[in-house]
């Protein structure tokens, strides 16, 4: 063979192989392809590639248990915070109020519907771990409405409540996947 002909050849063959890895690496993986059927596309990406065991994630179960996981972890990290806006409000008998109903919101999405969602996930229960996830992430809309109904100020709960919504959305929305899988 010629060492031109071996040459172009090599070339081609390298550059074919370039082309597919640069492919292969533009394909959607797990999360995106997760995300793409669910509302809230670009808050999913967000969150599930901000944890390194979704990335490493090889089915949407995994992604559902990951997600679900986070809400719990939220919903906690913002149930050790009441305490301490409770001693700063306790002269505002309103927010201390809206706090206090807002305990109880925190409480329930935990261990009445994150938790219990992780469960139904186990009995491959998906409709109603989809309905859990839903409940868990609307207590955080919940407490939100204390403060507009209970306090004229601004909660000082607004951002984790919003995060608490969004994070039952993307739960619920990556659970519903396992009812069309049935995984």
């Amino acid at each position: 063979m010629a060492p031109s002909l071996f040459l172009t050849l090599l070339l081609l063959l390298f550059s074919t192989s370039q082309c597919r890895a640069t492919v292969q690496e533009k394909e959607p993986d797990l999360i995106e392809k997760s995300c793409a059927i669910i509302v809230g596309y670009e808050e999913c990406v967000t969150i599930l590639r901000s944890d390194r065991r979704a990335i490493k994630a090889t089915n949407v179960k995994e992604l559902a248990y990951i997600i679900l996981d986070l809400c719990i972890a939220n919903a906690t990290e913002t149930l050790g915070e009441i305490p301490r806006l409770q001693e700063k409000y306790t002269k505002d008998g309103k927010t201390e109020e809206a706090l206090r109903r807002c305990v109880m919101a925190y409480e329930s999405a935990i261990k009445d519907y994150f938790c219990k969602a992780v469960q139904q996930l186990g009995t491959k229960s998906y409709r109603e771990a989809q309905y859990s996830a839903h409940i868990g992430g609307a207590l955080g809309t919940s407490c939100e409405q204390e403060f507009y109904f209970q306090a004229p100020e601004i909660s000082p709960l607004w951002f984790r409540n919003h995060d608490l919504a969004v994070l039952g959305l993307v739960a619920e929305g990556i659970v519903s996947l396992l009812r069309l899988h049935k995984s």
